[in-house]
């Protein structure tokens, strides 16, 4: 069943689930409010009949019904939120896979000129690549699957690892979906991991003072005794006493309990969240995908170990309740007691916190690339070779729509080092570059790609194609290329295997110092570890094949004139090509 036909099914089921849930709602709504008129009457009946205790304990029983309706209401929200969390992600997948737009965060926050290629590949922004791959929920899963893209993986069997995981999830639609609606419905705001993470590395101010840890205990005993001293003599004074020693040591106390108070206030929701992530991952069925095994492991108990966390964050919320402020801490050092037991746990998982995360954040990116691989069932997973260099059959562009987009066969590393493509303007040159830069992009991430066939090096990616100059660093569009160059042949100094993609070099000279000078740069290029792809307008470059016949090699994409017409079929071929449209499309668009 082709992935549309199951997100419309999927769209119908939730739509109809909403609307029972809605009418669940509606009914405890209704049972609320009887619960709290039987309460009003009874409770009218109980003072106006000499308090008689049967009324009193009709009034308890609507009490009891009242709680019991509002715990059900609160389930009853909580699923509501879920199901249209489900059905906004359904509805956002039908339009990636029919309309081939996504509605998910396009990471523009990750954009930098000075990348080595996310600019030139369009890895981040509006109709990116991550967009079209994001399917996280919370912030640290989001800055973790724009590393991965930023940050490819270098290692064969770190790649092939996570093929299997994408594999394996690629076919488990509920518990995707689940994962992602959890991650949504989580609102991780922009401080709260940070927040978190201060906590963790706060000194421990409570734990090892074992006075401290004696008082918690006595004084509220004491307190107690004189209580039940007071009730039976009436003297209260050794009670009032002993709440004001109470009071002195929660005074003494009062900045380290504020300061631990405000990195955890209002993490309960948060982290009830993280753990909800965690139990799905510790109850997934991934038998024989090593990735997903291995963060299943780190998963185990955590989720309960962050459910304890989320209720003592929750009890230390209370404290700002005045019966609580007030009267517990007063008789049983409420503030002391919530800290010790916030740091006993601290001092337990600490180490593990941020294991955890990292396992909720990498299952995020796993995620995004499993239904990746679901929407495109026609994508193909790379093969992962030890030689350097590419090869492909029917490579296309992921960004570009499977109807309009016109693929081609390409190799590099076999029998050439570099290959040299040339070809009018609008003639496909560049996307051609950027479709073999995205798959390759995507094979080191361990996701399919967009071709029949790919076999590819795990290698570091540099381009240089859309350089763009800076006021605020003062530097010219010419001076911006140079320095790309400048870092490639830095980073090629130093011994790196890199593929690099060249779109027309140096556009910012003269055409007889640019041709002079691109040929210089493909030369030094020979002398490295390296492999890549230049696009040009430079037909005299072509030349380069006969002068490195066993490193060089000449492609192009041409176009054609019919009819007053200008046609491009956006294959490439081999060889230089001899058209050219400059002039035409200019007196064609009455621009000359």
């Amino acid at each position: 069943m082709q992935p549309a036909t199951i997100y419309q099914q999927r769209i119908g089921d939730f739509k109809t689930r909403l609307a029972q849930t809605a009418a669940r709602l509606k009914s405890l709504s209704m049972a609320r409010l009887a619960c709290f008129i039987v309460i009003l009457y009874f409770g009218y009946q109980y003072f106006s009949s000499s308090f008689a205790g049967v009324w009193l304990l009709l009034a308890a029983a609507g009490v009891a019904g009242f709680v019991v309706s509002l715990v059900y209401y609160q389930r009853a929200k909580d699923e509501q939120a879920w199901l249209e969390a489900m059905l906004t992600l359904n509805e956002r997948e039908l339009k990636v896979v029919t309309e081939h737009v996504s509605e998910f965060e396009n990471g523009e926050e990750f954009i930098n000129d000075q990348h080595d290629f996310s600019g030139d590949l369009d890895v981040f922004g509006p109709s990116s690549l991550f967009q079209y791959l994001n399917r996280t929920g919370t912030r640290s899963g989001k800055q973790h699957l724009a590393k991965s893209l930023m940050e490819p993986m270098q290692d064969t069997a770190a790649i092939r690892d996570m093929q299997a995981a994408v594999r394996t999830l690629g076919g488990q639609i509920e518990f995707r979906q689940n994962y992602a609606a959890h991650a949504q419905l989580s609102k991780e705001g922009p401080k709260d991991v940070k927040e978190l993470g201060l906590w963790l590395d706060a000194p421990m101010d409570f734990l090892h003072r074992r006075a401290l840890a004696v008082a918690v205990w006595v004084l509220p005993a004491f307190v107690i005794a004189a209580l039940v001293y007071y009730a039976i003599s009436g003297n209260y004074i050794p009670m009032m006493l002993l709440l004001f020693v109470n009071w002195g040591v929660l005074l003494g106390n009062v900045k380290r309990v504020n300061a631990q108070h405000i990195l955890l206030s209002n993490k309960e929701k948060l982290l009830h969240k993280f753990a909800a992530l965690l139990h799905l991952i510790r109850q997934g069925d991934w038998k024989g995908a090593a990735w997903l095994e291995a963060r299943q492991a780190k998963a185990a108990e955590a989720d309960r170990d962050l459910k304890k966390l989320a209720r003592i964050s929750n009890v230390l919320d209370q404290r700002l309740n005045l019966l609580v402020g007030l009267v517990l801490n007063s008789f049983i050092l409420y503030d002391l007691h919530c800290m010790l037991s916030l740091e006993k746990w601290k001092a337990r998982h600490k180490k593990d916190v941020w294991d955890w995360l990292e396992v909720i954040a990498q299952m995020e990116t796993v995620n995004s690339l499993a239904t990746f691989a679901y929407n495109h069932p026609a994508y193909t997973y790379p093969e992962l070779r030890d030689t350097p260099g590419m090869t492909g059959a029917a490579i296309g562009h992921p960004l570009i729509p499977a109807a309009e987009c016109v693929v081609n066969d390409g190799s590099i590393g076999e029998r050439e080092q570099f290959l040299i493509i040339t070809g009018s303007n609008m003639s496909g040159k560049s996307t051609f570059l950027r479709s073999v830069g995205v798959n390759w992009l995507l094979a080191l991430t361990g996701a399919p790609v967009c071709a029949t066939r790919f076999s590819c090096h795990p290698v570091r990616i540099m381009t240089s194609m859309r350089i763009k100059d800076s006021i605020a660093r003062h530097t010219s569009y010419f001076q911006a290329e140079l320095q790309r160059l400048q870092h490639i042949i830095e980073v090629l100094k130093s011994g790196q295997q890199v593929f690099i993609i060249l779109d027309e070099i140096l556009k910012g000279t003269n055409s007889e110092d640019k041709l002079t000078g691109s040929r210089e740069l493909i030369r030094n290029f020979l002398r490295f570890r390296c492999t890549g792809m230049i696009a040009t307008h430079d037909l005299e470059l072509g030349a380069l094949e006969g002068e490195y016949p066993n490193q060089i090699r000449n492609y192009c994409f041409e176009s054609s004139l019919s009819n007053g017409q200008l046609h491009f079929d956006y294959r490439m071929r081999p060889g230089i090509a001899r058209n050219k449209n400059a002039t035409f499309l200019m007196k064609q668009m009455e621009i000359i």
